[in-house]
């Protein structure tokens, strides 16, 4: 073989080896990023793996993801202690008898639309006790858009369902005694106030025929002491009669002129000469149902009256716009109220005293009106220099 061709032969090899050479460079260097690549898919799938995990025990209410078919594959601790259960099981099989096709139903609105909010149902868990459980349930998809799993959070409501018929069952027997004691107050007012009439008209009538004869000044204070004691009854029955019917009829609400309601009440009660009703500036425009605030207004009003000085009465009616509220202020400068009476005068029949008007229903009344509305009644009063009542109703 000649020397020029055994130099191209040699070339060609050099060539060769070098091509090998940088086909290993290449080789190697993608064998290293493969390796590195898999290594990151590898971190990301743990920490994935350990983020669910941590998922799983941080969820407080059972949690659980099943197949498609309804067998449970993971849940969390909360799962296992509420159905009792440490290995999977079908969730189909703990479903009240009563219940399955409503559930049914549901799995089937939840295979249609992907999510299934606030599904209630009755099932068993492991030691057969029937538990109400809510459930807000989606579908979990794979790269194909095509359903594989289902997961949802499992809450127990038990124990509200229960509290909620306890407070159904209260408030229907609520409903029956008001009933009852609203007929009952109408029937016995009504019993009462026939004879109550008969002996006011013959105490009147004996008082009158006997009149001429009365020397005694004891005696004609015992008649005086006993009209006084069948007015104050009347003023009692009258009373308990508002006081049943304040929350009886639905009246429609409408913008009321306090103005012209605060007006009106001092026009038409009776407001001795040594007093005076001051407003310092007009009332506001509320809303509600006249009738009732007029009857609020007019039994503070009127109270307010009656305890102020003897001399120099002075009743004062003024408001402040709270934002959500408004607050009322009657005020008066009599003897005020002692700070162990503040609570006890709005409990129905308590009164400071003997006054022959005094029946201890119209703070009740007020109490009851602000009820209604959702407002609250206070009294400010510090004993011998007048008091206020304080009224917030709501806008």
């Amino acid at each position: 073989m000649s020397e020029a061709k055994i130099a191209l032969l040699e070339k060609a090899l050099n060539r060769e080896r070098q091509a090998r050479k940088a086909a290993e460079k290449i080789l190697e260097d993608k064998s290293l990023e493969l390796y590195q690549t898999n290594q990151n898919l590898r971190n990301v799938l743990n920490e994935k793996e350990i983020h669910l995990e941590s998922l799983f025990k941080t969820i407080v209410d059972p949690y659980i993801l099943m197949d498609l078919y309804g067998n449970v594959l993971k849940m969390n601790d909360a799962s296992q202690a509420f159905f009792g259960y440490n290995d999977t099981f079908n969730v189909t099989s703990t479903l009240y008898k009563e219940d399955v096709e409503y559930a049914m139903e549901s799995y089937a609105t939840l295979l249609e639309k992907g999510t299934f909010r606030n599904f209630r149902a009755r099932i068993y868990n492991r030691k057969k006790e029937i538990r109400w459980i809510e459930i807000n349930s989606s579908l979990v998809y794979n790269d194909e858009g095509e359903p594989v799993f289902a997961h949802g959070i499992v809450r127990d409501i038990t124990e509200d369902l229960i509290a909620q018929k306890e407070r159904e069952e209260l408030l229907n027997h609520l409903t029956i005694s008001n009933k009852e004691l609203n007929d009952f107050a109408h029937v016995v007012s009504h019993d009462l106030k026939a004879p109550l009439r008969s002996m006011n008209t013959l105490v009147t009538w004996l008082h009158e025929d006997l009149s001429h004869l009365i020397k005694d000044e004891d005696i004609e204070k015992n008649f005086q002491l006993l009209i006084k004691k069948i007015d104050k009854m009347d003023h009692l029955i009258n009373g308990i009669l508002k006081y049943a019917g304040v929350d009886k009829v639905e009246r429609s609400e409408r913008q009321v002129d306090l103005d012209f309601v605060v007006s009106d009440i001092t026009e038409t009660i009776h407001v001795p000469s040594h007093v005076k009703i001051h407003v310092p500036e007009k009332l506001p425009t509320i809303r509600g149902d006249k009738f009732r605030l007029h009857q609020l207004f007019q039994n503070l009003i009127s109270n307010a009256v009656k305890y102020a000085k003897e001399e120099d009465g002075l009743v004062t009616v003024s408001y402040q716009d709270k934002g959500d509220n408004w607050e009322f202020r009657i005020q008066d400068n009599g003897k005020g109220i002692k700070e162990k009476y503040h609570k006890k005068i709005f409990d129905i029949f308590q009164t400071l005293d003997d006054h022959h008007n005094s029946t201890g229903i119209g703070l009740a009344i007020v109490t009851k009106i602000i009820a209604l509305y959702k407002g609250k009644i206070w009294v400010e009063s510090e004993y011998g220099h007048g008091a206020t009542f304080i009224v917030l109703l709501p806008k």
